[in-house]
């Protein structure tokens, strides 16, 4: 009985935006046509889901270039960063 009402927790726990990656409650070839579809709808949704994550922190990323370069922190920032790669290689 334990067994079956695991099997119910995994289907109704289900959250595509979790980040996490979903793994079936059944192996894809014994799925019914609908079950299939629902699979690759979940799949489509996560992939979605990364890639707008990475477009969020290339975003971010390009806000704070644009934030030390208007505040002339540019040059101050590659010196920092030069000086900890130097000392990180010797």
């Amino acid at each position: 009985m334990s067994k079956s009402k695991n099997k119910e927790n995994q289907i109704f726990s289900l959250n595509p935006l979790s980040g996490e990656d979903y793994t079936p409650w059944k192996d894809p070839s014994q799925m019914s046509k609908e079950e299939l579809q629902l699979y690759l709808q979940i799949k489509k949704l996560q992939v979605r889901l990364s890639f707008e994550r990475l477009q969020s922190s290339i975003s971010y990323t390009g806000m704070i270039i644009e934030a030390f370069q208007s505040l002339g922190l540019q040059d101050w920032v590659l010196k920092l960063l030069n000086q900890e790669v130097e000392d990180t290689s010797e």
